[in-house]
């Protein structure tokens, strides 16, 4: 690209649209509520299962915040609250798979999964987004 045409655009779009998206899912937990709704989880207690240091008040926290930002909407039906994709949350099936092959891709010494298990967990994670 010439540089009067990235001058430009740097003008033009000083704000990053990707950083705008970033915001929108870089609380420590959202990644893991996102993961969570995928599976079909969808009530409070369900998202501290297996996460010992995600106490109420973060878990409630992120939760209306991720409403805010119109990932998930919150349900109530006979007294019962359920959380759900929205349509702008389940769009990021996508994303969160590039960011699981980023991941697994850049594991180049088996650190954390081995081949087989990085395998499986493309395979597990296509399904889950329903991106088969």
């Amino acid at each position: 690209m010439d540089e009067k045409k990235l001058r430009y655009y740097e003008r033009k779009y000083e704000r990053n649209p990707v950083e705008d998206a970033i915001k929108d899912i870089s609380n420590k937990w959202t990644l893991h509520i996102l993961r969570d709704l995928f599976l079909g989880k969808s009530h409070f207690n369900e998202f501290q299962t297996n996460r010992k240091t995600l106490d109420n008040k973060s878990l409630t926290r992120c939760l209306k915040t991720m409403e805010k930002n119109g990932l998930i909407m919150r349900l109530t039906e006979d007294d019962e609250i359920t959380y759900h994709l929205t349509e702008k949350g389940h769009s990021l099936n996508k994303v969160f798979y590039e960011l699981l092959l980023f991941a697994l891709n850049n594991d180049k010494n088996n650190e954390h999964y081995n081949d087989y298990e990085k395998e499986e967990l493309k395979e597990m994670y296509l399904d889950i987004l329903d991106l088969k």
